[in-house]
């Protein structure tokens, strides 16, 4: 598992001026970028070299000569192409903000403001809060029939630099109501991400504060009751609905859509129980807690450095650009293109390239601050 600093490192991606083809030692000479068989030194340069001074006759072709340094400005251009992160996974936050949420949603607000905010160039987000914020069903504490009515799309889509969408959604109107239709709402999830394909790898995070209920079909005679002052006769939508929602989750599954679920609060018994399986049956094993609202934000990072981030960008060259002429560099290093896929970089198209081992390990994990492109200087092979 990655490190959760991928969450809170914002990947810069500069087109400002970038030096040659690798960075000078101390003496101005080029290391590692150096051309490999144009000579560089000018016309006069190989002349000289290849006369004998004894005979006057040309030296031997095929013998091995040293290749000197070169000054980078006499060598190549030294300038920049935009290199743009190119993202590869979606994620669709369902936030519960039943009735129960009333001392946590503004801490959960604003853990998903800083997540969102930190990392909206990398993944593309969206908000779906149950029961439905969206008209014409938008839930109403006073008003029953709409307690547990479950949104059929999201309120925000995912999409490229959502968090100004987002911080709006999540905005004073957004308060607690109703009861929790996590099996509708999740029934709804899957049907919107089927009918809505980005290309990416989907995910859906599921942020609530206990158990589902709100199934009119169950029989509350036989039901396990969570009201356990009320009771549930004649109210099937206070019985347990774990197994509509673990089919549901499934559904999800087998879509391809791994689903995290995020628990708030304190749970005992068959609460935990519950919400683990709800958990396993979204293919993440185990749900995450946040017992307390000071643990809500690490534990959306923890989750969130799971999430598929690839070491994909796009380079949009232009025409003009020889593609033997680019190096990259992640942060002050000159990373060599590596065409076995080790420890390098490579293309997957003449637009769009990879990084791959510690350069790609690097960018992953937050540690490198800039990712950019130069061209004009061969590129460095492995």
């Amino acid at each position: 598992m990655r490190s959760a600093r991928v969450v809170a490192a914002v990947l810069a991606v500069l087109a400002g001026a970038a030096a040659g083809c690798s960075p000078a030692d101390d003496e101005g000479n080029v290391g590692d970028g150096r051309p490999r068989d144009d000579g560089g030194g000018g016309a006069d340069a190989d002349a000289d070299a290849d006369a004998d001074p004894e005979s006057g006759a040309d030296a031997d072709p095929d013998v091995d000569r040293e290749i000197p340094d070169y000054e980078i400005d006499s060598v190549c251009g030294a300038e920049d192409l935009p290199l743009e992160y190119a993202v590869s996974s979606d994620v669709l936050i369902v936030l519960d903000r039943s009735g129960s949420m009333m001392l946590t949603l503004n801490p959960l607000k604003n853990a998903v403001r800083t997540i969102v905010d930190a990392t909206d160039d990398r993944i593309w987000f969206g908000l779906m809060p149950f029961p439905s914020s969206v008209p014409p069903n938008a839930c109403r504490m006073i008003a029953p029939a709409t307690e547990c009515a479950a949104p059929d799309h999201p309120q925000v889509e995912p999409g490229a630099v959502r968090f100004p969408d987002i911080d709006a959604a999540l905005g004073a109107d957004l308060g607690i109501c109703g009861s929790t239709p996590t099996s509708a709402t999740m029934r709804n999830v899957a049907s919107w991400l089927r009918s809505n394909p980005t290309g990416h790898t989907q995910y859906a995070l599921l942020v609530t504060d206990g158990v589902p209920n709100c199934n009119s079909s169950l029989d509350d005679d036989t039901c396990t009751c969570l009201d356990t002052e009320t009771g549930c006769s004649g109210r099937p939508e206070a019985c347990l609905d774990d197994t509509a929602t673990y089919a549901a989750i499934d559904g999800l599954l087998a879509d391809g859509v791994l689903t995290y679920v995020m628990a708030l609060g304190r749970w005992a018994g068959s609460d935990r129980d519950v919400l683990n399986d709800m958990a396993v049956h979204g293919g993440t094993g185990h749900f995450y807690a946040a017992e307390d609202t000071g643990a809500i934000l690490g534990t959306f990072e923890e989750i969130m450095g799971t999430i598929v981030v690839s070491c994909i960008f796009d380079l949009h060259p232009g025409d003009t650009v020889d593609p033997t002429q680019v190096n990259l560099y992640v942060g002050d290093d000159v990373v060599p293109r590596d065409p076995a896929h080790g420890n390098g970089w490579d293309y997957l198209d003449e637009d769009t390239v990879e990084f791959y081992g510690p350069a790609c390990e690097g960018i992953l994990s937050g540690d490198v601050t800039a990712v950019r492109a130069a061209y004009g200087c061969p590129t460095v092979l492995l």
